[in-house]
């Protein structure tokens, strides 16, 4: 379930090529997008279990407007269980759509680190992090290293100060 119309202020649009995930912090335990499988189930038949859809992998392709687009609002393209090479076909769609940004969120730093060198990031990716806690914070400086344009940080449910200066 792609969206080219969304609520969320960020972005224009959003592209799932995989929905579904596990609950691997805090921060998961008020998730919207299972919330959303558990009230539309017939969008989505396997409920929240993380399900591939290479069926949507060409969505963008026919999006001529140039657009901000949030890739997995419904999953995390960085699942354990998300294989390297349906990652990189997600990236070759990016690439070949450079009119297009495309916002990649996870809470899988480690992951994403792991496949970091095995993958060839597009110019168009703006690559965040999802952190609730101080010890995530500083767990994911390292990906300044990554090879990207933009890289960001999403606070989420934060109840301590991560640093000094903030």
């Amino acid at each position: 379930m792609s969206s080219t119309h969304t609520g969320i202020e960020w972005t224009d649009k959003t592209w799932n090529p995989t929905t579904g995930c596990d609950k691997i912090s805090p921060g998961c335990l008020h998730c919207y997008a299972e919330a959303l499988t558990q009230r539309f189930p017939k969008n989505f038949p396997n409920g929240f279990a993380l399900s591939l859809h290479p069926e949507r992998l060409e969505e963008p392709l026919r999006w001529r407007t140039p657009s901000r687009i949030f890739v997995n609002s419904m999953s995390d393209l960085f699942h354990k269980d998300v294989p390297l090479d349906f990652i990189r076909q997600v990236f070759s769609v990016i690439h070949s759509t450079p009119w297009h940004v495309y916002q990649i969120l996870t809470k899988r730093h480690e992951r994403l680190g792991d496949l970091a060198s095995k993958l060839d990031f597009p110019e168009n990716v703006w690559l965040g992090v999802s952190v609730e806690n101080q010890k995530m914070f500083l767990s994911v400086v390292f990906y300044q290293q990554i090879d990207v344009l933009q890289f960001f940080l999403e606070i989420q449910d934060c109840q301590e100060q991560f640093c000094s200066f903030c």
